[in-house]
């Protein structure tokens, strides 16, 4: 491969096919290219186009593939990293618990998804959606789902440790014997700090004032 994907081919492309298309002339499966930066899972909803990459994770893959970045974000609209507008739909679904209602909204808009806010909207919303998941016994869609969080987590500029944790308990099938040894509860109340800063940080709802006195009536 000549370090460009082919032009007949990439005017016509999504991000997802080119990146598989670059991937496929390499001869490489979706194994041997994500190594340990990202799941071979998430690798296949990039090239499907049911995910959006941080441009930190293009630039992996760009690496990888031995293409340029800008051949991959040629006609892409990808976030700088700064908070767009667009998260709108998403917040209000968010917080009326429309969790697979808030990541489709981010999905169609993925100048929004892949902002650093964008990224951690969808980290909540994809634990949340877990929750619901294990709470019917459907261990599947809760483990592929705390896959994605720990994605989208891991790309934003606030990411949320307790987030990880919970995550990376259930994926490690041990989040009954937590539950009943109390940890995830003291994790939950420990993540309304985060939630606090998250807000303060982000959407500038609360003041410091306002956050000191939650704390001490908390």
């Amino acid at each position: 491969m000549d370090g460009t994907i082919p032009k007949e081919k990439g005017r016509s492309m999504t991000l997802g096919q080119k990146i598989k298309a670059a991937r496929l002339e390499q001869g490489l499966t979706q194994k041997e290219v994500v190594g340990s930066y990202i799941t071979r899972n998430m690798l296949s909803k990039i090239e499907n186009d049911n995910a959006t990459p941080s441009v930190k994770s293009l630039t992996y893959l760009a690496n990888i593939l031995g293409v340029p970045v800008s051949e991959f974000l040629n006609n892409t609209a990808l976030s700088d990293g700064f908070i767009p507008d667009g998260l709108d739909e998403a917040r209000m679904l968010f917080r009326g618990k429309d969790y697979p209602g808030c990541l489709e909204s981010l999905e169609r808009n993925p100048t929004a998804a892949t902002s650093d806010e964008g990224y951690l909207l969808s980290a909540y919303a994809c634990a949340a959606a877990m929750r619901n998941a294990y709470d019917q016994g459907d261990m599947a869609a809760a483990k592929e789902l705390a896959k994605s969080g720990l994605y989208y987590n891991q790309q934003s500029m606030y990411r949320a440790p307790h987030l990880d944790l919970e995550l990376n308990l259930l994926l490690a099938g041990e989040m009954e014997a937590e539950r009943s040894m109390g940890l995830l509860e003291a994790v939950f109340h420990a993540a309304e700090d985060y939630k606090s800063a998250y807000h303060y940080a982000t959407l500038g709802r609360k003041t410091d004032k306002k956050v000191a006195t939650e704390r001490k009536n908390g």
